[in-house]
């Protein structure tokens, strides 16, 4: 499965207010930078990590489970993952930290709905779940839900201000419902929060290639950070921003034109 969540800056305006992008532009919001079916978007891990005021709560009969979940998610064996949640489940069914957790595998099986019920009953159990907020704006992000995907994933950087992922995807939802200045703000928070966030940076660079101007050299400077940090390559990117420069006088033709 692939959900294509990248910043869209096609000339409805989709990344920012402003922008009007080229038939060139149009095709970079094509390119998935943000890939369920990978592990890059979607950290397991997160979820897996207790609430402090859950910890004591876990029956000891479910970790053994819970732990062997992990694994086979490790593995990529995400069907055996969830059964064996499915087994947890039955023997907790209102732990919310193993509802996000199975529900995250519902999401990496592209059961959205299953997972979205998950979500909602561990928020129904405890509405301050970070992690619960952020799937589930995730979710709805996959399922072009953008009103309820940018109020989710505001809820989680409420709750969890430093989780630089929950601020890429809020930037991302910001984006799409054209709201530029936020999705800026929220993408660079994602990158302080961590630099080396390839996907981050690279939504950065697209976001400055829909303004209008341009802002190349920021453009620039965020793909060659995320190509830095591995990110691929990306030919459409790159035309735009050579093309970008090509087009901006030289010092000697600003020097001309002055009084």
């Amino acid at each position: 499965m692939r959900c294509f969540l990248l910043l869209s800056i096609l000339g409805s305006s989709i990344l920012t207010n402003d922008a009007r992008a080229s038939s060139a532009s149009a095709y970079v919001s094509t390119q998935a930078r943000e890939d369920l079916s990978t592990n890059k978007p979607l950290q397991l891990q997160e979820a897996l990590i207790p609430q402090p005021q859950q910890a004591l709560q876990t029956p000891p009969a479910i970790l053994p489970l819970m732990r062997e979940a992990e694994q086979s998610f490790a593995k990529g064996e995400l069907q055996k993952a969830d059964s064996t949640y499915a087994r947890a489940l039955a023997m907790a069914p209102n732990l919310p930290s193993l509802l996000v957790s199975a529900a995250a595998v519902k999401t990496r099986l592209g059961k959205l709905e299953e997972s979205r019920a998950m979500l909602r009953k561990a928020l129904s159990l405890d509405l301050e779940n970070a992690a619960a907020w952020k799937l589930l704006g995730m979710n709805a992000l996959e399922q072009k839900r953008d009103d309820e995907a940018f109020a989710c994933l505001a809820q989680a950087t409420l709750h969890e201000d430093n989780n630089p992922r929950a601020h890429n995807y809020l930037g991302m939802a910001a984006g799409r419902k054209g709201w530029g200045e936020a999705s800026e703000q929220e993408l660079r928070r994602a990158v302080e929060l961590d630099p080396n966030y390839a996907d981050a940076n690279f939504n950065l660079a697209v976001l400055y290639l829909g303004r209008n101007p341009p802002l190349i050299e920021l453009a620039r400077r965020h793909y060659q950070r995320a190509l830095d940090l591995g990110a691929q390559r990306d030919p459409a990117i790159e035309n735009l921003i050579a093309k970008s420069v090509a087009s901006q006088p030289s010092d000697s033709q600003r020097s001309s034109v002055r009084p």
